[in-house]
Parts: C-alpha cells; structure tokens; sequence
C-alpha cells in the first residue's frame, strides 16, 4: 500500500475519533462512511486491507448502536487474525533486523562490538501500542508497515539502562553515561551513547486476562483484557557497540574502557533477560527469557601474523617479484583480512565467561 493511502486512512481515524470525542454522532457517522467507501474503492490487496474493514464495520456499527450485538462479533474476529500475523514479508521483516558482518564492523572504530542472539521468552511480553484507534483494548505494539508485534530498539535501551538501574547503577555514573549517553540539556553536557539496539520481531499473539482485585472484598468482577506476545514465541536480540568518541585516545585508554564496558553490558544483559525482565508489567514477571546460540563479534584482531618482508638475495627482477608476491599473499590471506575476533557461546552464563577470556586475550 503507498504511502498516501496510510496518511489519508490515518486522517480520516483522526477525523472520526476528534468528532466522537465532542459528541457529534452523525458527522462521525458520516465521517466513517467516507473512510469505509474509501476502503473499498482502494481495495487493492484484499488481504492486507482485512483488518481495515473489520475495524470500519466495528467504528459504523458502534456509532450507530453501541450496544450492538454484532461488535463482540467482530471484536473477536480481529483478535482470532490478531492471533497469527499473516502476510509478514520475510525478507523485509530480515533487512530491518541487524545483519551487520564483519567486513560492516571493518569500518568501524576500533573494538566496536555486535553481541547478538535468540531468545525464547519464558513468561509473555506486554507493550503498549501507538495506536489509539482500535477495537483491541490493551494491543501489543506493532511495526506499522509489517503489521507483526515487536519490540523497538528504543525499548531494548530503555529495558537495559533500568536493570542499570536496579543494580544500583545510577543516571550520575560515567560509565552509564558514556554507553547510553545523557538528556539534551544543552550542548556543553550532551553526549551521545556508544549503544545501539535492533528491533526484535515475532510471528504470534495471545491474550492474558489480568482482574484487579478490591482491597475490600478481595475479588475480581472487571477482567482485563491484554493482548500479549506468548510464552515459548521466538526472537533475535542484536547490539551494537561503537566507541566514536575514542578516536584518537591512546590505545590504553580505549582498551581500558572498552573492555570495561564490555564486562558491564554482559552483566546488564544478564540482569534483564533472567531477573528484571523487559517490557510492561516485569514487577508481575513478565518479560522473563532465556537465551540460545548467539556470537559476540569484536573488530579486534586474536591474534595477528608477523610478516617479515625481506631483501631479496639478488636483485634479479624475477627473484624480487616472486619475495613480493609471497609477502603479499601472507598479508592478505584471510586470517589477517578479518580484522575482528568472533566468540560463540548458548546462554548468558557461557557469555559472561567467553567476556573474561576476550579480556585476558585482548589485554
């Protein structure tokens, strides 16, 4: 779909949701019979367009009557598609995630570093979605073009600095600062993080019933309806560290922290994924995961080859090209080509440890 159908579609909802708000039923009324003949007459991929027109009937249906037996219905037809995410484009959905290599991290600073691996989520995920115009109470957030739940990498930050902070770890500590940076105040104490965090996709919803109960009687009578992504769902965790602003520091220096933030993200890591959880309600253990296989990349050499190029014994043409084309190929050849060290491990225990032997080699 292009883009001037999702900001037309986008307007009228703002439109229909202004006019509800102050009461004025029959331009709302009208307004969604605008948004609904839109609908239909751009109707270019019926399958993309199926929540379209099932939220429309629901909008029509619930300004006419909002008692309407038909709008539990259609509630629960959303929710049954809602359920299993449809039409995902693959390749797009790839693209979006980190695929960065190590000829990616070459260009990089010196000891930038990808940690990257699946996870499978042992209690669910709860978010809250951008979207205010829907039928779903309480939906997960989705990616707007693929339509899939995921998590941001803006809340992957948000989740690591806040078990930071639970470890005592607090907004004034310098190292916290130098690897998620700091508020924009002004420019003279604006730094900017050395993190940086990919989105992580799923493929599948379910629903969790939350029922608050009165102090009083102790019971429950106004269950909660909250759309969440399920226990045993699947994703990949990617990120990416970049020390720009050591460039041009003594090697030391940029050894020393680096390697010092390494330990402590790994640690983080730790902390969020088994103890603190991420997303909405961790307080109640959601958000709880363990992990899988994953790597830990460093743009640093393990170990590099010395190549001595020496004189040739004569300086016949023959002798001398053959001694250069030999140093060469030793320099090129591919263990000293890739200009960064790559470690795997299968949880954040074995992580943790793989971290305090790159310390010692790199040291």
């Amino acid at each position: 779909m292009s883009l001037d159908f999702y900001a037309k579609t986008e307007n009228l909802k703002e439109e229909i949701e202004t006019l509800s708000k102050e009461g004025k039923s029959k331009e709302a009324e009208d307004k969604v019979k605008e948004y609904i003949k839109y609908l239909s007459n751009n109707n270019h991929n019926h399958g993309e367009l199926t929540d379209y027109f099932i939220i429309s009937s629901y909008m029509y249906s619930k300004i006419i009557n909002p008692d309407a037996p038909s709008l539990e219905k259609l509630k629960n037809q959303l929710k049954k598609r809602r359920s299993e995410c449809f039409g995902i484009n693959e390749k797009l959905r790839n693209s979006l995630s980190c695929n960065l290599n190590g000829n990616s991290l070459s260009f990089m600073p010196p000891y930038s570093f990808i940690i990257e691996f699946d996870f499978t989520l042992k209690k669910p995920y709860i978010s809250i979605d951008d979207e205010n115009f829907t039928i779903i109470e309480n939906s997960i957030k989705r990616e707007k073009i693929l339509g899939c739940p995921y998590i941001p990498g803006s809340t992957w930050k948000g989740c690591l600095r806040s078990a930071f902070w639970h470890e005592g770890m607090k907004e004034d500590n310098e190292q916290i600062t130098r690897i998620f940076g700091n508020e924009r105040k002004n420019n003279e104490s604006f730094r900017q993080g050395r993190l940086h965090f990919f989105p992580s996709f799923f493929d599948k919803v379910d629903y969790e019933i939350i029922n608050p109960h009165d102090r009083k009687t102790r019971t429950g009578t106004v269950p909660i309806l909250i759309e969440s992504i399920p226990s045993g769902a699947n994703s990949e965790f990617s990120l990416l560290y970049v020390p720009f602003d050591l460039t041009g520091k003594e090697k030391e220096e940029f050894l020393r922290q680096m390697l010092e933030d390494l330990k402590v993200i790994a640690e983080g890591i730790e902390a969020m994924f088994t103890v603190y959880g991420f997303g909405a309600k961790t307080s109640s253990g959601y958000g709880i995961a363990k992990t899988n296989d994953g790597f830990i990349r460093i743009n640093a050499k393990e170990s590099r080859k010395q190549v001595g190029v020496q004189l040739p014994k004569s300086f016949k043409l023959h002798e001398a090209k053959n001694g250069l084309e030999e140093a060469f190929e030793i320099l090129m050849s591919k263990e000293d080509n890739n200009s960064f060290m790559e470690k795997h491990f299968t949880n954040l225990e074995s992580l943790k440890e793989i971290v305090g032997k790159i310390v010692e080699v790199i040291l």
